[in-house]
């Protein structure tokens, strides 16, 4: 197979006029050497020209001997990509592509994903390291051929350059593979859009069991949201896999019994066959025993008719073969009755067998109809499980809607400090414009001071060459003066123009000071705000907290409320029953005044000692009055309590507002000035 390759190769190479590399031939010889029914090509990290490649890709179309094919790391031009491409697209055998660190982008992208359309025997493509991602049209054509294809069980995409968009046109062609199982991500520009894309498409696809998405700028919650998507995914195809290998061994004992039940059958009708094959080698013999009987009896006769002389003798015969006949007849007929009643009982074994199978049969049917209930009610718990992931992911949504209106805010205010900060901007502007104007108009007026200057001393030198042939030495001097004068004017402007430079640079450093300022102001009130914000949330866990100690006073109030009126029912029932006795104990005096009037000092005896028990049950009734007023004054100072926080807890809320109204009247200030 291997020489094979290599001689096509060499065949395509003559043909197209092309000198064969020497680094495939080496490559091609060293499999050769070591050939194996499942061979690997890898020509990684080797410089492959476009024609090379497309001879290649025409070996490739027909080949049927390397399993995994690798070309990484070689820097192939995009026309040695669409020649392989060409080729790989009617390969049939190849399971591996590896296209790593090829720097594929453009045409050669699209190349790939009309491959990937026709190709239906590719089951994993490494990708990465390339460049596909830099054109959105090209990738949207790859993006097409994912989608198509059947075959593909992994993807790897990492450091492609992929934005958010072309992540949403792979998402939507996710949508409609339902074959990729795996699909690698990481270290491209995915961010929050391509996050919610792949979200999106994780609600319909239900095969992608593994997703790689680190470094790619997504927000934790969504990643969060994903991996929970991509491990119910998992769970999923773990229990369709179990159901499947669950129906595969349901089917294969099915198919064992349905096998036993056909060899039965066979070895049943074999022996039938083999009874039948008796009966009639049975018949056969009572055939030749019958015919052989009458070829005696015309043997017989043509006897009796040649000697009719022996008539006597010949009757007697006759009557002994008459005899044999009669016993051969009954022989043949016990024959036949025996061979009738083993049909019957034949008959009867096979409708036994028959009404045996039946049954088994509806016994396999009933396990069927039981292992198809189980797959309903693991049909059920996916569904359950499928509902309560739509309920977190609402819940996400809720949560992410929340975050957009804290982030719309954040937004709000950022804009808020870049309108000052362009203001700012504005005035820095608009003062270097000042400093320009007013640079212009002292340049204009030196300039004018010079030429009022130059004016002044033409005149003088006019006039001194009037008086020149009187005044010679006059006029020498007056030049010399004349001279130094222009020295003058002209250090005078140069020192002007230095001191001016120097101030527009200290004007400059000043404003870079305020930009400065600015931003540090504007870094503090971030942070400012950042405090503010956890003040508040503090607050509200704290205000969370009173709630609840409000509640445990509440309860606790509840509680002891309880407790006297349990104990306002005690006292309540020990006056009744103090009543009762009370009232028993008059009704006993009073019997015993009205029978024995002779035991009055026993009376008063009793009289004493009630009272002394009414003394002990008023001083128990005001003991427990005491309690009482007690458990009150507690209540009371409970209730103070309650009041003095739910007072503190409105100061503080107040407190809060007050302090949050001036933050934003100070925001409101510090954006109209």
């Amino acid at each position: 197979m291997m020489q094979d390759f290599r001689h096509t190769y060499i065949r395509l190479c003559k043909d197209h006029h092309i000198d064969p590399q020497d680094c495939v031939l080496e490559k091609l010889k060293s499999l050769a050497v070591g050939s194996s029914s499942k061979a690997v090509l890898d020509l990684s990290t080797n410089s492959l020209t476009p024609k090379t490649c497309a001879v290649l890709g025409k070996v490739l179309a027909s080949d049927r001997t390397f399993v995994e094919i690798k070309f990484s790391d070689c820097m192939l031009a995009e026309d040695a990509i669409k020649g392989l491409s060409q080729g790989l697209t009617h390969n049939t055998f190849c399971r591996k592509l590896d296209l790593k660190g090829n720097n594929i982008r453009g045409t050669a992208t699209e190349a790939l994903g009309k491959m990937l359309c026709h190709n239906k025997s590719l089951v994993s493509l490494c990708l990465e390291w390339n460049a596909m991602g830099m054109l959105d049209n090209s990738f949207a054509v790859f993006c097409e051929g994912v989608g198509s294809n059947t075959s593909l069980r992994a993807l790897d995409l990492r450091n492609n350059q992929i934005s958010h968009d072309s992540v949403a046109e792979l998402a939507a062609s996710l949508k409609r593979n339902v074959h990729l199982k795996a699909l690698d991500l990481r270290w491209n520009n995915c961010g929050l859009l391509g996050g919610r894309a792949l979200l999106e498409m994780l609600q319909s696809n239900k095969t992608l069991s593994r997703l790689e998405l680190a470094g790619n700028n997504i927000p934790s919650d969504i990643l969060k949201s994903i991996e929970t998507a991509v491990q119910n995914n998992a769970d999923r195809q773990i229990i369709v896999d179990e159901n499947l290998k669950r129906t595969q061994t349901m089917a294969k004992h099915i198919r064992g019994l349905e096998q036993d039940k056909k060899l039965q059958l066979n070895e049943l009708l074999t022996t039938i066959d083999q009874q039948e094959e008796v009966i009639r080698k049975s018949q056969r013999l009572s055939t030749h025993q019958i015919g052989n009987l009458q070829v005696a009896l015309d043997e017989r006769k043509s006897a009796f008719n040649s000697l009719a002389a022996k008539l006597s003798m010949a009757e007697t015969e006759l009557a002994l073969s008459e005899q044999k006949v009669n016993d051969f007849n009954s022989t043949v007929n016990r024959l036949k009755s025996e061979m009738q009643e083993m049909a019957v009982s034949h008959m009867n074994e096979l409708r036994k067998e028959k009404e045996d199978r039946a049954n088994e049969e509806l016994k396999y049917l009933k396990e069927i109809s039981d292992a198809q209930d189980k797959n309903i009610q693991l049909q059920n718990k996916v569904e359950d499980l499928e509902r309560k992931c739509r309920q977190q992911q609402e819940q996400i949504y809720d949560l992410k809607e929340q975050l957009t209106h804290v982030q719309s805010e954040l937004t709000l205010k950022g804009s808020q400090f870049e309108e000052r900060i362009t203001q700012e901007k504005l005035r820095q502007k608009e003062a270097m414009r000042d400093l320009e104007q007013y640079k212009q108009k002292d340049m204009a007026r030196m300039k004018q001071e010079s030429e009022e200057m130059e004016r002044i001393l033409r005149d003088r030198i006019s006039k001194m060459e009037s008086q020149r042939l009187d005044m010679e030495e006059e006029i020498s001097r007056l030049k010399s003066a004349n001279v130094s004068d222009k020295l003058n004017a002209e250090e005078q402007i140069a020192s002007l123009k230095h001191r001016l430079k120097s101030e527009e640079e200290q004007r400059h450093v000043q404003l870079e000071e305020k930009i400065r300022v600015l931003q540090t102001s504007r870094d503090e009130l971030h942070s400012h705000c950042n405090q503010q914000t956890s003040t508040i949330s503090q607050l509200q866990h704290k205000n969370s907290n009173l709630q609840l100690e409000l509640e445990n006073m509440r309860r606790q109030m509840n509680e002891v409320n309880e407790e006297l009126s349990q104990k306002n029912n005690y006292t309540m029932a020990e006056v009744g029953k103090v009543k009762a006795e009370m009232s028993k104990y008059q009704s006993k005096l009073d019997q015993e005044r009205s029978i024995q009037s002779e035991l009055r000092e026993k009376l008063a005896s009793v009289d004493t000692q009630m009272s002394e028990q009414l003394l002990k049950h008023r001083k128990q009734v005001e003991e427990k009055d005491k309690e009482i007023v007690m458990l009150e004054e507690k209540l009371k100072g409970r209730e103070l309590e309650l009041v003095r926080l739910r007072e503190e807890e409105a100061q503080r809320v107040q407190a809060l507002q007050s302090a949050i109204f001036n933050y934003v009247g100070s925001k409101q200030g510090t954006a109209t000035r």
